[in-house]
C-alpha cells in the first residue's frame, strides 16, 4: 500500500505539469466584442490627401449623429482610400463634403459629412460603391500641428502683445482709474443734456418722421423728377473729362488773377484797385478845380488831329529840330560814342530775355 502511494505522488505531479502546459492564456484569450454596426449597410468611398490620425474603426457622423464606421484604410497614387460603411435607412445626397474632425483638440478623429446647402428635396443620392473625390474632402489637423499652432500662440507675441495692451490701458486709466472715473462723469453730463432736451429730439423726430411721409406721398414726383433728370446726369457723366479739364483752367485763370491787385485791398501787396481809382479821381479833381487849368492848348491841337485823321490816309508835316541816332553826330547833337546800333551780343541778348520770359 505504501509503495502505491509512492507512486501515486510523482504521477499525480506529472500530470498536473502536463495540464498546465496544454492550458489557455486565462482572460486575454477570451475573444472580446469588437466594434461594429448592426444590421444592414452601404460602402462609400472618400479619398483625402492624408489620414495620420485617424483610428482604426473610427465613427462616421452626419449632424452629430453616428450614421456608421470605418472599415478600411489603404493608400493609391499617393492619395489615402478610406472605405466607410453607412447605415442603410441613412441617405446621403451627392454633393456632400467629407472632413476629419476631432471633438476636442487633441481627441480621436471622426469623419463627419456635411450635406450641400441650401437643400434640394429631390438631389441624387450616394449609393453602395460611390467614391468621393479630393476636391470634396478635408483632412483634420494633426496633432503636431495643434501643438506649433498653441506654441505660436503662446510665443509667438500675441500673448505678449495682449499683456502690453492690458498693461497699456492700466496706465492710461492712472494710478486710481481717473481716466475712467472722467469718461463715467462726462457721460452722465452727456446723458443729462440729452435728457435735458428729450423734447427737442422728440421734435427733430417727428419733424423727420413727418418729411419721410410727406416724400413717400410724392414718390411719383420724385421718380418723374430723376427720369427727367436723367439725361442731364448723362451728359455731365458723358462730359465728365471736359467738366474737369474746365474746372482746371478755371484754377488757372484764378491763379493768374490773384497775381492782380485785390479789388478791396484783401490780399498779402497791400494794393488795391479802389484805392488806386480813388487816387486817380483825387489827381482827376484837383486838375478839375485848379484855376490854372485851361484847354486853350488841348484846343489847339484838334484842328491838325482832325485834319490828319480826315483821310483814309495819315498825312502830316513834321519838323525836327534834333535828332539824336546814337553815336552819329549832326548839328545840333555831337553823338555819344556809349551809344551804338544792334550787334550779334545784343541779338544774343534778345533771344535770352525771350527764352527767360517764356
Amino acid at each position: 500500500m505504501n509503495r502505491w502511494q509512492k507512486l501515486a505522488g510523482p504521477a499525480v505531479v506529472a500530470a498536473v505539469l502536463l495540464t498546465s502546459g496544454c492550458s489557455t492564456n486565462g482572460l486575454a484569450s477570451l475573444p472580446l466584442p469588437a466594434p461594429g454596426m448592426t444590421g444592414g449597410s452601404y460602402g462609400l468611398t472618400a479619398v483625402f490627401t492624408n489620414i495620420l490620425n485617424l483610428p482604426a474603426r473610427a465613427k462616421v457622423k452626419l449632424g452629430g449623429a453616428d450614421i456608421g464606421e470605418v472599415d478600411s484604410m489603404s493608400t493609391a497614387n499617393y492619395t489615402a482610400v478610406v472605405t466607410m460603411r453607412i447605415r442603410s435607412d441613412v441617405e446621403i445626397p451627392k454633393g456632400t463634403t467629407v472632413e476629419l474632425r476631432t471633438a476636442t483638440p487633441l481627441g480621436d478623429v471622426f469623419v463627419a459629412l456635411k450635406p450641400p446647402r441650401p437643400a434640394v428635396p429631390d438631389a441624387p443620392l450616394l449609393r453602395d460603391g460611390d467614391t468621393i473625390g479630393l476636391d470634396a474632402t478635408t483632412a483634420a489637423a494633426t496633432v503636431e500641428a495643434v501643438l506649433s499652432s498653441a506654441a505660436i500662440i503662446v510665443n509667438g507675441g500675441a500673448v505678449r502683445n495682449l499683456t502690453g495692451t492690458v498693461n497699456g490701458l492700466g496706465r492710461a486709466t492712472g494710478t486710481n482709474g481717473q481716466a475712467f472715473g472722467d469718461l463715467i462723469g462726462k457721460s452722465n453730463r452727456l446723458l443729462s443734456t440729452l435728457n435735458a432736451r428729450s423734447s427737442q429730439l422728440d421734435s427733430a423726430l417727428r419733424d423727420t418722421a413727418q418729411l419721410a411721409a410727406e416724400m413717400n406721398t410724392r414718390h411719383d414726383t420724385l421718380s418723374d423728377l430723376l427720369v427727367a433728370a436723367a439725361p442731364a446726369t448723362d451728359t455731365l457723366a458723358a462730359n465728365a473729362s471736359h467738366i474737369a479739364d474746365l474746372a482746371d483752367q478755371v484754377g488757372l485763370v484764378t491763379k493768374q488773377l490773384s497775381k492782380f491787385p485785390s479789388i478791396a485791398g484783401t490780399d498779402t501787396s497791400g494794393r488795391s484797385v479802389i484805392a488806386d481809382f480813388n487816387t486817380l479821381s483825387a489827381s482827376f479833381n484837383d486838375i478839375t478845380v485848379s484855376p490854372d487849368t485851361s484847354l486853350a492848348a488841348l484846343n489847339r491841337l484838334m484842328p491838325p488831329i482832325i485834319k490828319i485823321m480826315a483821310g483814309s490816309a495819315f498825312a502830316a508835316r513834321v519838323s525836327i529840330d534834333k535828332l539824336a541816332l546814337g553815336s552819329i553826330p549832326d548839328i545840333g547833337y555831337q553823338g555819344d560814342p556809349g551809344f551804338h546800333g544792334p550787334k550779334r551780343y545784343d541779338w544774343a541778348k534778345l533771344v535770352g530775355s525771350f527764352k527767360y520770359t517764356l
